[in-house]
């Protein structure tokens, strides 16, 4: 409606300047310069009406009217930048055709904010969109907030875009929560990457017989504790090896995609070559990695190479 009335007007505008008699006006390119600078409040002068009856028509209808549309325009432009942000700020933004995004699920105040470090700790970062019931007063700025009614409607989470991404990681203050999330995600995305982190073993066991592909990590305490004992510094060493934030080697993950044949062995090799170290391997669907990386075995096609490098290859075994 307001494009059509800054049409009219300048279209009737135009029209005027010609029954004026105004010929430096008139002429299209010439016109929308004149126009546009009356409309901007800039007037350079260096075009402008020269008959009694141009300045006549100028004064009393092209400034007020020009002008009016123009702040108008711009009042209106101001406003629904502002409502954009303030939604997205306040949990009400839409990021349905958001593709190749991780989307975080839950908010606990001593661990999400650590998760969204590391995630964008590796170069370039990642789009990152966390969805949660919360209400965020001053939300990172680094991710797209999404405020849901609950974790479990599909609809709140295509509004997430959890449909569309690559990959979920679902933490949230309690393990019910958390295998609910899972299985509403499950039902939405089946391509995505999800990890779920649980207190209880039996609500991972449970997710597992319902959603084999997910993968469920379940709170290490007791493990890490007596490794700790045991072999004293382990648990720092184990903590270096996942965390992005410090100077460390840290552990990652490839596939092979079997370009061309190697085994395990030469698969260890290449990596050494590149200041990388090959810890384990896992085939395509085992439960299970193997850390017999000198096996002169196939490596087979779809198996993830675990290997501890300064930062992450991206070709890992080589031109």
């Amino acid at each position: 409606m307001l494009g059509a009335a800054a049409a009219a007007h300048a279209s009737l505008s135009w029209l005027l300047m010609m029954l004026d008699g105004e010929s430096k006006i008139v002429a299209p390119v010439d016109f929308l310069y004149w126009y546009a600078t009356t409309a901007y409040t800039v007037g350079y002068g260096d075009l402008s009406p020269q008959t009694p009856a141009g300045r006549l028509v100028t004064a009393a209808f092209v400034f007020p009217g020009a002008i009016a549309i123009f702040t108008t325009i711009v009042a209106k432009s101001l406003t629904a930048m502002g409502d954009f942000w303030r939604r997205r700020r306040e949990g009400r933004g839409d990021f349905r055709r958001m593709t190749d995004t991780t989307v975080v699920i839950g908010f606990v105040p001593d661990q999400t904010p650590k998760m969204i470090e590391e995630l964008h700790a590796e170069a370039g970062g990642q789009r990152v969109v966390l969805i949660t019931r919360k209400e965020l007063a001053d939300p990172d700025e680094r991710v797209l907030y999404i405020r849901a009614r609950t974790l479990t409607d599909p609809n709140e989470l295509r509004r997430a875009g959890a449909h569309n991404a690559r990959r979920v990681a679902i933490y949230t203050d309690n393990d019910p929560d958390t295998l609910a999330a899972a299985l509403a995600i499950s039902g939405i995305n089946e391509t995505a990457h999800v990890v779920c982190y649980f207190q209880d073993h039996h609500a991972a066991g449970l997710l597992k017989l319902h959603c084999p592909h997910v993968e469920a990590i379940i709170a290490p305490g007791p493990e890490l504790v007596v490794r700790a004992v045991q072999d004293p510094g382990a648990s720092r060493v184990l903590s270096a090896l996942i965390s992005h934030l410090d100077d460390s080697a840290t552990l990652y993950c490839a596939e092979w995609r079997g370009e061309r044949p190697a085994t395990i062995d030469e698969a260890a090799k290449r990596l050494h070559e590149r200041d990388a170290t090959l810890l384990a391997w896992q085939a395509a669907g085992a439960d299970q990695p193997s850390f017999d990386v000198r096996s002169q075995a196939d490596l087979p096609t779809g198996a993830r190479l675990f290997y501890v490098a300064q930062q992450r290859l991206a070709d890992p075994m080589g031109a």
